[in-house]
């Protein structure tokens, strides 16, 4: 009985034995399960976002990276032909674009190798991806994904260097307004100065001629206008500090900028009196935008780009920011050459067109004043 009774006990001891470990079975297998499920939508995960995000910029990438290609492939064919025709004595212009376009083979052929890594590098995900292997996944990203996200986003940098590097924005700035004040100078003075010689002092001359009373009224002007460039010229130098590469080309700008510009308002006032002020006022409101003081010309309406070459103050602007910040290719000389040019149609209406005018100005300016428009 005892035997039995030792038997049974067993039995029971065996089947607990067996039910406990059923249970731990079951649990481990749950435990697996989970884990399983959380690897599973882990991977989800990381193929929703390769899609989502790394492959469309890999995508367009590998797009760009081929326009690029192709697009220095025509140039270095460009620099081929264009290396072929140059001789003589240009020898050294062809030696600086042979030199280039090894710069541009070199790019080239870095680009190509870049896109065969990128193109490596997706396929590589698209494999990971489709076998549902994390490891893989993980191998091909790398350690770091911040870092593979940054070259997709951002694969190229940008690494300017300032030929004419301008100091600050003042600089920038100062041909602009200090153009527009050397004009309202000049029309200031037109309104502190009678242009035309008064009756008791004409009887005071012996039978003057015309050209002489137009020069000798204007040279009042002029010694005017030096004064006041002179004083402008130095206070932005001295005063505001603003960026000056060339000191006495600076102030030749304001010299000559000043004298042509009192000459054309004194003409225009000499010959159209109040009406010529007024004359005065539309050019500098035209000037404020049409001069490319401010925003260049190529963003402008169509409108202010004709009309910017026939405007006194787009010279000036020109010229003094090449006296400012440097002198490329002459343009310094170019554009004081265009604003002397001005000269000549202030002389022809000054001294030529004027006395056929005068009995029509005088008549069309008494009109004008009458209608209270211009006072």
């Amino acid at each position: 009985m005892s035997l039995l009774q030792q038997l049974s006990d067993s039995l029971y001891q065996a089947a607990d034995n067996i039910q406990s470990g059923y249970d731990d079975a079951v649990a481990q297998r749950a435990e697996i399960q989970e884990l399983a499920d959380k690897a599973a939508a882990s991977l989800n995960d990381a193929k929703t976002e390769f899609n989502d995000n790394v492959k469309p910029g890999l995508d367009e990438l590998s797009a760009s990276v081929s326009s690029m290609v192709s697009t220095l492939q025509g140039s270095a064919a460009k620099l081929d032909a264009a290396g072929g025709e140059i001789s003589g004595d240009a020898d050294s212009v062809a030696s600086k674009l042979s030199g280039a376009k090894v710069k541009l083979a070199d790019a080239q052929n870095e680009l190509t190798s870049t896109a065969g890594e990128l193109t490596t590098l997706s396929s590589n995900l698209r494999s990971a991806l489709a076998s549902g292997n994390v490891e893989k996944l993980r191998e091909v990203i790398g350690s770091n994904p911040a870092v593979l996200a940054s070259a997709v986003t951002t694969p190229v940098a940008l690494d300017r260097h300032a030929v004419f590097p301008a100091d600050n924005f003042g600089s920038q700035m100062a041909p602009l307004y200090t153009t527009l004040a050397l004009w309202i100078g000049s029309l200031l003075m037109m309104v502190a100065i009678k242009p035309a010689v008064s009756k008791r002092g004409l009887a005071e001359l012996d039978n003057p001629k015309p050209r002489e009373l137009y020069f000798g009224r204007y040279c009042v002007v002029a010694v005017l206008s030096l004064l006041q460039t002179t004083c402008v010229g130095l206070g932005n130098m001295l005063f505001l500090g603003v960026q000056v590469t060339h000191p006495l080309l600076f102030m030749l700008c304001f010299w000559v900028s000043g004298l042509v510009y009192s000459l054309f308002i004194y003409t225009l006032v000499l010959a159209f009196a109040n009406l010529g002020k007024a004359i005065a006022v539309l050019f500098l409101i035209l000037q404020v935008t049409a001069g490319g003081g401010a925003y260049p010309l190529q963003v402008l309406p169509e409108f202010f780009q004709v009309a910017s070459p026939f405007m006194p103050a787009t010279h000036t602007i020109n010229a003094m920011r090449a006296a400012m910040m440097g002198i490329y290719n002459g343009d310094y000389y170019t554009s004081m050459g265009m604003l002397l040019l001005f000269v000549l149609p202030s002389l022809l209406l000054g001294l030529v067109l004027r006395k056929p005018l005068e009995g029509f100005m005088s008549w069309f300016v008494e009109k004008v004043e009458e209608s209270k428009m211009i006072a």
